[in-house]
C-alpha cells in the first residue's frame, strides 16, 4: 500500500512541474522531502518512478537530466549535469549514488580552483542496478541489464549484462539471460 502523502506529493509536483522539472510522469512518488532544482530546468522523470528522501537535482540552462519510467532513485542521490545525462527505464538507483557528468580538472601546481571541468554525457541503459555509494563520472556509459556493486568508481565505457565492481570498476562477471552469471574469458586467462 502506498501511502497518502507519497501520492500527494507526485500529484502536486506533477502541477507544478512546468516551475522546476519539465516533464513528470503519471504514478510517480515523491517518498521524502524534496529537494527542487532551480526553476525551469530540463529534468524529465518518467511514470511511475520512486523518488526518494533528500535526492538532489542540478542542472545548468543548457543541460538536461532525462530520468525513464520506472526508475527508483533512493536516499540521497545526487544528480548533477553540465551537459546531459541519461537513464534508461527500470533503473534502481541505491542510497547515496552520485552521477556527475562534470569534474574538476586538477594540476599538482595550482590544485582545482580556476581550472575548470571536464564534462562528457552519461547513459545508462535499461534495467541497471547500481548499488549504495556509487560513484558515475563524465563520460561515463552503462549497458543494459548491469549491476554496478557498491561504493564502485565508474569512468569509461561499459557493456550491457555485466556486474562492474571496484575503484575504479572493472567487469568482474558476465549475466547471462537466466540470471546466472560466469567470469569473464579475458579474467580466467589471468
Amino acid at each position: 500500500m502506498v501511502p497518502l502523502i507519497w501520492r500527494l506529493k507526485g500529484r502536486i509536483l506533477r502541477l507544478v512541474s512546468p516551475l522546476f522539472f519539465r516533464s513528470v510522469g503519471k504514478g510517480t512518488l515523491f517518498t521524502g522531502r524534496v529537494r527542487l532544482p532551480l526553476p525551469r530546468r530540463n529534468i524529465d522523470i518518467g511514470a511511475d518512478c520512486m523518488i526518494g528522501h533528500d535526492v538532489f537535482f542540478q542542472t545548468g540552462r543548457g543541460s538536461s537530466v532525462s530520468i525513464g519510467r520506472g526508475c527508483s532513485l533512493n536516499t540521497g542521490c545526487h544528480i548533477v549535469a553540465s551537459d546531459k545525462i541519461t537513464i534508461g527505464d527500470d533503473v534502481a538507483i541505491g542510497e547515496y549514488v552520485s552521477i556527475r557528468d562534470q569534474e574538476h580538472r586538477f594540476t599538482p601546481q595550482t590544485g582545482v580552483k580556476g581550472q575548470g571541468f571536464n564534462v562528457a554525457p552519461i547513459e545508462i541503459g535499461d534495467r541497471v542496478w547500481i548499488g549504495r555509494g556509487v560513484y558515475i563520472g563524465p563520460g561515463s556509459i552503462v549497458g543494459a541489464g548491469s549491476i554496478v556493486a557498491a561504493n564502485s568508481v565508474l569512468r569509461g565505457q561499459y557493456p550491457p549484462n555485466v556486474l562492474l565492481a571496484g575503484a575504479p570498476a572493472v567487469i568482474k562477471r558476465n549475466i547471462h539471460p537466466s540470471g546466472e552469471t560466469s567470469v569473464p574469458s579475458d579474467a580466467a586467462e589471468q
